[in-house]
């Protein structure tokens, strides 16, 4: 038979004191005889006591802000939505216990509106931060002011292991790599040369793309079987024009392109480009199904897209948030959501 858990009315009882006592003693309020004290301690510790943290946490009457910082999720970076989603959900659930989370945007790949979003952030002295370190240098300064603050946070969509985070919610990018690179490695001939493609200027700098290109390499001298050319390119910019003009180049320069992988979202960008220029036998793979990659995942120009629960990794980042904050939970530091492999006919099912 399952004893039950003590309360604090229990403990009063045995103690022979009122419950006003114990919770003085349990929660250190007020001034409490030593004996008694000792008394209402030993009978916790001896009936294993545990607090309802979370009643606790209905009644206070002090506020809670969080912090969450995210690039704004605009039509071209429309993934970012999703973990926005999922940062709202948590909040509205968590409004109960006088918890608020502020929401911080910045223009993605743009350093400086980053670092100034994260000055306006440090202003508000949350009681805690959600974001991802995309840029890795900025997010450096960012964290070493959070820290010195004793301000706790929580990473999603990439996490930078020499910090002392309070936890990362998301995929392992170096995994997601190597998941892309295992599809290609099945789907052209061994002989046939790949592009890698990161949109983005500064590659080193941009985390989670990074992770993702070493990832996708680190496989092909493991493990591929395809002994072709491994060529990887930067676009600074999603411009069409741009990447026209990169695109003419180096596919002029290497006739024997079998496949290309997409570091990022922006999928859809190069299916359009090759719909153009009739060059669909190329095997496309790259990340998330936002609604513009699924258009033309469907088509079959996007052979694959690799999924990474994006909105979960908002949702769960507010709560480990909280119950470290709130509750005084023990959380786990890493929990790395499984990512998906995610095809025409999967994504119909």
């Amino acid at each position: 038979m399952v004893k039950a858990k003590i309360r604090i009315k229990d403990i009063a009882e045995q103690a022979g004191v009122s419950v006003g006592t114990v919770d003085r003693v349990l929660h250190n309020r007020g001034e409490v005889a030593e004996e008694t004290k000792k008394k209402i301690l030993e009978i916790a510790t001896t009936n294993n006591y545990q607090p309802n943290l979370i009643a606790r946490a209905l009644t206070s009457k002090k506020q809670c802000i969080f912090a969450a910082l995210l690039p704004t999720p605009t039509e071209e970076d429309i993934f970012w939505r999703k973990p926005l989603d999922g940062i709202s959900e948590a909040a509205a659930e968590l409004s109960q216990f006088q918890v608020k989370v502020e929401k911080f945007f910045f223009t993605h790949y743009d350093e400086d509106d980053f670092i100034q979003q994260t000055n306006d952030i440090l202003k508000l002295k949350p009681a805690g931060v959600v974001f991802p370190p995309i840029f890795k240098k900025e997010s450096l300064q960012f964290i070493k002011k959070l820290e010195k603050n004793g301000i706790p946070y929580v990473f999603l969509e990439a996490k930078i292991k020499e910090c002392n985070y309070l936890a990362y919610v998301g995929s392992d990018g170096v995994h997601g790599g190597r998941v892309a690179a295992n599809i290609i490695d099945c789907s052209i001939p061994v002989s046939g040369d790949i592009l890698i493609i990161n949109l983005a200027k500064d590659l080193e700098n941009v985390h989670h793309l990074n992770n993702r290109t070493q990832g996708f390499l680190s496989y092909f001298v493991e493990y591929g079987n395809n002994k072709g050319l491994k060529i990887s390119i930067e676009i600074p910019t999603s411009k069409s024009t741009v990447i026209k003009e990169k695109l003419d180049d180096i596919l002029s320069k290497n006739r024997n392109i079998k496949a290309i992988f997409i570091t990022g979202s922006k999928v859809y960008k190069i299916a359009e480009y090759l719909i153009k220029n009739k060059l669909e036998d190329i095997v496309l793979v790259g990340f998330d199904p936002i609604e513009q990659n699924i258009k033309y995942l469907n088509q079959g120009t996007i052979k694959y897209l690799i999924g990474q629960h994006p909105y979960q990794q908002g949702f769960k980042s507010v709560k480990k948030l909280f119950e470290h904050v709130m509750l005084h939970k023990p959380i786990s530091r890493d929990e790395i959501l499984p990512v998906d492999i995610i095809n025409r006919e999967s994504y119909k099912l």
